[in-house]
């Protein structure tokens, strides 16, 4: 279930992109196009149905009204719900094309995949696609007068739960080790900021330039040794200077303690390696990680306790103990807790799927198998992987 779009600029056969001729011969997709006129995929048309040249959308402008648009896009919507789809227009298909725009946010909202595909830039178009682009391409969606209507109905709140999914996207595209994959999710956790900075201009708070030059100005501000005069040995010195500094900074008067200013929503993990990380800085540590082990146990102890009574709420508490000494020996192991856990659960899912097609292959369900089979065969697929 993908949406391909494909922006065809002149439309012209020989500026065709090899991605836009195989997304163009895609087996399987059906094909739209916003005009028959386009000599880049007027050869496509055959009797078999190779593009579908609707009328409609010979007879909608490019910068059509929201009803006009959204009419367009119903039957493209339609055949990416029930498998592929490819719609070809002229020019830009989100800076030119209204009818994109709205093709582009509702299938990104009904979470089908969507592929957007431009002709390779030349040097004369880079400002179109730099950040004061997508600056203005967000100001258009926001636009009352022909602008997106699911992008109108946002707020700040309405879209923050995005921003941490997209920097969870950015996360797992660094881990693939895809650089077009990488480079497509910065773009959607960028759009974030953008999306943010809009809605916040159009209510009179700050601007896009205002975000960029707070972050600019802060950067020199906390490098000191390299736009003053301070001097470094090393990146702990640079750390202990950005504390310090940070520690001054407008907004942070108030913070009286070293715990203070740890965002709230960080992962549990990630948040009590930090709190760890803070406290250690001022001697709250154990002097070697063979006694924090010792303190698992005893954590372990309690919690078996707590168990054995049948005090759920005190033996939830133990746990949390047992789980915040475990990630004082991961920081002193120097090892990242979440990523040791991501890494495992990852690791533990891939044997899962190996008893699955264990199974599979034995014609069997899987519920079937012993409990004695299944770690049979789970010991097998941790010596194989």
């Amino acid at each position: 279930m993908t949406l391909t779009v494909i922006g065809l600029g002149d439309g012209r056969r020989d500026s065709l992109t090899l991605g836009a001729l195989d997304a163009l011969r895609q087996a399987g997709a059906r094909r739209f196009a916003r005009t028959r006129s386009l000599p880049a995929i007027g050869w496509l048309e055959s009797p078999e149905g190779g593009v579908v040249f609707d009328a409609a959308f010979d007879s909608v402008p490019a910068g059509a009204s929201d009803e006009r648009a959204s009419a367009i896009i119903i039957p493209i919507l339609e055949a990416a719900r029930e498998g592929d789809a490819v719609y070809a227009v002229p020019g830009d298909p989100l800076l030119d094309e209204n009818a994109s725009l709205h093709l582009w946010t509702q299938a990104r909202a009904e979470g089908i995949a969507v592929r957007v595909i431009r002709l390779a830039r030349r040097a004369e178009d880079d400002a179109r696609y730099g950040f004061d682009a997508l600056v203005a391409l967000m100001a258009r969606l926001r636009n009352p007068d022909g602008g997106c209507p699911w992008d109108l109905e946002q707020t700040s709140r309405t879209i923050r739960r995005h921003v941490i999914e997209e920097a969870y996207e950015v996360a797992e595209a660094i881990d693939s080790g895809a650089p077009e994959k990488l480079s497509e999710e910065l773009g959607d956790l960028m759009l974030q900021v953008v999306f943010h900075a809009q809605m916040a201009s159009e209510l009179g708070e700050f601007s896009v330039d205002d975000v960029t030059q707070a972050i600019v100005e802060k950067l020199v501000r906390r490098h000191p040794h390299v736009f003053g005069s301070v001097s470094v040995a090393n990146s702990e010195d640079v750390l202990t200077n950005w504390d310090a500094i940070k520690r001054k900074e407008k907004g942070n008067e108030d913070r009286t303690s070293i715990l203070d200013g740890i965002p709230k929503d960080l992962p549990a993990l990630m948040r009590a390696l930090e709190v760890s990380k803070r406290v250690v800085k001022v001697g709250f540590e154990w002097p070697t990680v063979l006694e924090v082990l010792d303190k698992v146990d005893e954590e372990i102890a309690e919690l078996r306790a707590e168990i054995a009574i049948g005090d759920t709420a005190r033996a939830g508490e133990e746990l949390g103990d047992l789980l915040f000494t475990l990630v004082n020996v991961a920081r002193q192991l120097k090892v990242d807790p979440e990523e040791a856990l991501r890494n495992m659960t990852l690791r533990f899912a891939n044997r899962f799927r190996y008893i699955e097609r264990h199974a599979e292959a034995e014609g069997r369900r899987l519920q079937d198998l012993s409990l004695d089979e299944m770690e049979t065969v789970w010991a097998q697929a941790k010596r194989e992987q």
